[in-house]
């Protein structure tokens, strides 16, 4: 019999799976319960644009056929909504294969890359499947990014910085002229990576990553359809940079990476921003009722330009596990800086009202 543990590379058993927030039906078998809520994943509950599930029907009749290989006309529709070239975009399945991407195009054993903590944990174990590393960058006491910090962590190694904004999980968000100026003291030899996952939700004032990259070509951004534009099970998202960057990334990038499907239907998605306008407004809506009852429980929290938001409740995993018995799912984070904290999706109206029921009953507020 192959023992495959003793045929991996060095450090492969070192690595742990990345754990995704428990699905609602193996808690109905578990518990035994019917009614479950999930607000873990921070998905988008109002459903996505109807032009986009609409063009589903194109899709039935490219479903015998490959997908068009470097997804084309998607790419042509963000071009457009971003007013870039084509040539600036690559699509992948979800901003895991593009920061997958990313890794295999221009880190190396001998690299690394730094990033804020807390934040994504993706960027560390990806860097870490390539035999590479992440070096974390502890964020100021109330969650905002020191950019100072980050300078002073950048060697002759790094790599990539990798910047989520706004941040998961913790919600915050940097302003342009903090970014700039930290931008302006870095080496071009370094990339900067923008996760604008969540930048469709900002309130705040946040870079132009799209204007910017005209002046810093060392910077690129990346976006996803899983978020706001309520796509998550499509698993498409997209990168821009500078035409060489793309280039070499295409090098590495897997023919037929992003399905028919997904290409057709986000090319649908991208055009409908009407749509996005409405979500927006519904999750601020929703984000504002659960400020007000959070803090008539008396209870902190993490201000969040996303659509989801950090709770303080004391013990983290307890109030996570007490809530899964009332049927809601949140997240648990854990770790020094978040093991009294839990994180919340925002919901839809009557999925805010039980999460908050739920969690004045576990706290006895």
């Amino acid at each position: 019999m192959a023992d495959y543990k003793s045929l991996v590379w060095d450090g492969l058993l070192e690595l742990s799976a990345y754990v995704p927030g428990k699905p609602v039906k193996e808690l109905q078998r578990e518990l035994g319960i019917e009614k479950v809520i999930k607000l873990a994943s921070n998905e988008n509950p109002y459903g996505a644009s109807p032009k986009a599930t609409a063009a589903l029907k194109e899709y039935e009749k490219e479903i015998t056929r490959y997908p068009i290989g470097d997804s084309f006309y998607l790419r042509n529709e963000i071009a457009k909504f971003h007013n870039v070239d084509i040539d600036n975009i690559v699509c992948g399945a979800g901003s895991d294969e593009i920061i997958q991407l990313l890794y295999m195009a221009f880190l190396s054993t001998d690299t690394h890359v730094v990033a804020p903590s807390p934040s994504f944990s993706e960027y560390e174990l990806l860097a870490r499947s390539l035999k590479s590393s992440c070096r974390w960058v502890e964020t100021n006491k109330d969650f905002s990014i020191n950019f100072d910090n980050i300078l002073n962590a950048v060697n002759n190694e790094t790599r990539f910085i990798m910047l989520a904004n706004p941040n998961n999980p913790t919600g915050t968000l940097f302003g342009e002229k903090a970014f700039t100026d930290f931008m302006d003291r870095l080496s071009p030899d370094v990339l900067v990576v923008l996760d604008e996952a969540y930048i469709e939700f900002a309130e705040g004032e946040y870079p132009d990553a799209f204007m910017l990259m005209k002046k810093y070509n060392n910077l690129m951004t990346m976006r996803t359809f899983s978020k706001a534009y309520g796509l998550a099970s499509i698993r498409c998202g997209y990168l821009a940079a500078d035409k060489e960057c793309i280039s070499l990334i295409n090098r590495v990038r897997p023919p037929f990476n992003v399905n028919s499907a997904a290409q057709i239907i986000c090319a649908e998605a991208v055009k409908d921003q009407e749509h996005i306008k409405k979500i927006v407004a519904l999750n601020k809506a929703g984000k504002e009722y659960i400020y007000k009852e959070i803090t008539a429980m008396g209870l902190e929290y993490v201000k969040t330009d996303t659509n989801f938001m950090l709770i303080k409740v004391g013990d983290g995993r307890k109030v996570f596990d007490d809530l899964l018995k009332e049927g809601v799912i949140v997240r648990f984070l854990g770790g020094s800086r978040l093991k009294e904290y839990i994180r919340v999706s925002i919901g839809l109206d009557e999925e805010n009202k039980t999460f908050i029921s739920a969690l004045k009953k576990v706290l006895n507020k």
